[in-house]
């Protein structure tokens, strides 16, 4: 009896044993099945962020070909490319994009030449962009010497508790701005939606610029505000854009000829922002686009799939809000032209997004 006592514990211990170990199969299959799942509805997310990329380089192909057949080579906040995010609901999910003239803002490597040596003259441009969002100048002298070739910083950088060198080559990112001596986060974070960086040095596009940028061109002088909201009000009527440089340096009664080349009415390097969606997971992509002025022919630049983003972030208010310039456009077409002006919306840090195919 004692002996089919000891059999019977033994024969529930070893069932409980098996139930124990299929028990952590079964987890450990849904876990892996749950896993493969999430991959496979991430990667569908990264595939729709592509195509949203795919998408804004057709509508920019689309936008040259209607140029060339019309013979008006302008890019202006009235075109189909330029219009604010628009959402594509999908099998599954959903797609945002949006595209941003990256010539609407100030290049933060127009202050070195391709040599270089610093650009005097778009110094003092930066300089001025600094003053009118509320921002020191001296910035802009750092900006030029952190971006030269040559070793003109004094070893500024080298002294400091935590040492580090300058750049001495061509930005790579705004974001390195924050590097500069004493800059800090609150103003740049003020400066960040007006700046780009380019490989090379650009012309500003007066049909997307925006107000503090038009105004670090125009100089300062009396008048200067009241001159500019005439010019921006002149642009929001003209629904294909201006075509000649001549329209702005006229308005602002600008008497310096060299300004003309540091204007334009097209543009060649765009900034596609995509958010896709597919069974609750979310990719966010951040495309640098260059589009051949001659052959139309689209070329990447660059990918980023790792900072987040939202579309019509208050920061885009940016100038009407603080600087005080272009406050009376409050209507549909000044808001118009706060989005199409290439201003950043506010980046969130993730760590969810999914990696970059390498290419």
């Amino acid at each position: 009896m004692r002996q089919r006592g000891i059999a019977v514990i033994t024969v529930l211990l070893a069932l409980a044993i098996a139930v124990l170990i299929s028990s952590e199969v079964i987890m450990r299959v849904y876990q892996g099945m749950k896993r493969s799942q999430n991959h496979f509805n991430t990667q569908q997310a990264w595939q729709y962020a592509l195509g949203g990329e795919a998408w804004a380089r057709q509508k920019l192909a689309l936008d040259f070909e209607e140029a060339k057949r019309s013979g008006r080579k302008v890019d202006h906040l009235f075109e189909p490319w330029a219009l604010p995010a628009q959402r594509m609901e999908l099998d599954g999910g959903y797609l945002e994009v949006e595209i941003y003239d990256m010539q609407s803002q100030f290049n933060l490597n127009n202050l070195v030449t391709e040599d270089g040596a610093i650009d005097g003259g778009q110094v003092i441009v930066f300089k001025r962009l600094l003053s009118e969002l509320g921002v020191r100048p001296l910035y802009g002298d750092f900006a030029a010497r952190w971006a030269s070739y040559r070793d003109d910083t004094d070893n500024m950088y080298g002294k400091d508790e935590y040492p580090y060198r300058a750049a001495d080559t061509q930005f790579g990112s705004v974001t390195e701005l924050r590097q500069l001596r004493d800059m800090e986060m609150k103003d740049y974070e003020r400066v960040r939606p007006f700046l780009a960086v380019l490989p090379v040095p650009v012309t500003v596009n007066i049909n997307t610029a925006s107000p503090p940028v038009l105004a670090a061109l125009a100089g300062g002088g009396a008048g200067m505000n009241e001159r500019l909201k005439a010019f921006l009000q002149k642009r929001e009527q003209q629904v294909n854009g201006l075509l000649s440089t001549d329209a702005f340096i006229t308005s602002m009664g600008i008497q310096n000829d060299d300004l003309d080349e540091l204007l334009s009415v097209s543009s060649d390097y765009f900034r596609v922002r995509v958010i896709a969606e597919y069974a609750g997971r979310k990719a966010w992509l951040e495309s640098v686009l260059f589009r051949d002025s001659d052959t139309g022919e689209i070329s990447l630049l660059s990918r980023n799939s790792g900072t987040r983003f939202t579309f019509g972030n208050s920061d885009m208010q940016l100038e009407s809000e603080d600087t005080g310039v272009g406050s009376d456009d409050k209507g549909d077409k000044g808001k118009k032209d706060d989005r199409g002006s290439g201003r950043d919306s506010e980046p969130e840090k993730g760590d969810n997004a999914p990696d970059e195919p390498s290419e």
